[in-house]
């Protein structure tokens, strides 16, 4: 019998129990937040792994996924521990916003570690950094496309960290068996960023679109959860484990954000191909003239687009993913628009 406690804030988990309800994460004004957590204690030793869904309020396969996942374990047939935070941006979720909450308006994919004495977004980051992530052996973020994106299924690790790190999230990356494995440079504040710091591998997974609650997809998510858990001895189960030469490994990243207001029209889908300089989609003001087009800095695959017609300055409006690093300025090749390489 396992003799480790597992505790999240206010819920704790005996060896052997699984306990699942509210975190009340009091905040610096006085408000407090509940936060949807099922604790899993195996009753044998073994990795602690932290899986969040929902850090965008407009994105619910995970959610969906995660709720599934939880019903079926049992702490009796688990070796390890598993913290499940269902929905982790709670105040973004009920009010159905794409990327930023409603209290402070900001992005909490771009808040961690986060601020134990910032605002809301800040110290939820701070909270979610140090209880859940900072316990854990190696992590799941869960997403899909937001209410306004269409994207093909990825897992995103960060390339940038240490040797042990990176290999260890390739692997589970090629585990989850979603689609391109993307190596991310970047460190605006991401989950991948803060878990690069605190050495904890892990990968940010992406599955759905559009803001939908899909059920197929759902069950292919916890699928693909349990085929991680069942290669890292969590759980009794075969695993299926590509051959490298299966695995859809990617090493650059390029978006593209608007630098206009207007209305967009994307020309290619999440998962086409397209050419270096290629007309990608364009901007139009209300009266359907064009005021701006955009091409592809890269030969490569679409990864995701924005797909609300409404656009403003500063927006993402379509990701590349290449494995040539071919990319050269915009103003050497006579495009107007300006891209940010790993803006994710």
């Amino acid at each position: 019998m396992s003799k480790k406690i597992l505790k999240v804030g206010n819920l704790i988990a005996n060896p052997g129990e699984k306990i699942q309800g509210n975190i009340t994460l009091k905040m610096s004004d006085d408000n407090s937040i509940d936060i949807p957590v099922t604790l899993i204690n195996g009753i044998k030793e073994g990795k602690t792994v932290a899986i969040t869904a929902a850090v965008h309020g407009g994105e619910y396969t995970g959610v969906f996924g995660l709720i599934k996942l939880s019903r079926e374990i049992s702490p009796q047939d688990l070796s390890g521990q598993l913290i499940l935070v269902h929905i982790t941006n709670v105040s973004a979720f009920e009010a159905k916003m794409q990327y930023v909450g409603p209290i402070d308006g900001k992005n909490l994919n771009r808040c961690f570690p986060g601020d134990k004495n910032g605002t809301h977004t800040e110290q939820l980051a701070y909270f979610i950094s140090e209880e859940v992530y900072g316990q854990s052996d190696f992590f799941l973020d869960l997403h899909s496309g937001d209410i306004h994106e269409d994207l093909m299924p990825f897992t995103l690790y960060h390339r940038d960290a240490s040797e042990e790190v990176r290999m260890e999230s390739r692997k589970i990356g090629k585990l989850m068996n979603l689609g391109p494995v993307i190596g991310s440079g970047s460190d605006c504040g991401s989950i991948n960023g803060m878990a690069m710091k605190y050495n904890i591998p892990g990968v940010l997974a992406e599955l759905g679109c559009r803001g939908e609650c899909n059920v197929d997809q759902a069950i292919l998510y916890k699928d693909r959860i349990l085929n991680v858990l069942y290669y890292y001895g969590l759980l009794d189960g075969e695993a299926e484990v590509l051959n490298p030469e299966e695995v859809d490994y990617v090493h650059f990243m390029y978006c593209l954000d608007a630098d206009i207001d207007g209305l967009w029209y994307p020309s290619y889908g999440a998962g086409d191909e397209v050419s270096e300089g290629e007309l990608v989609g364009y901007i139009t003001d209300y009266f359907g003239n064009i005021l701006r087009e955009y091409h592809s800095p890269v030969n490569g695959r679409i990864l995701y687009n924005t797909t609300s017609l409404a656009i403003r300055n500063g927006d993402p409006l379509i990701s590349f993913i290449s494995n040539i690093n071919t990319c050269t300025c915009c103003s050497n090749h006579g495009l107007l628009e300006w891209h940010n390489r790993d803006n994710i």
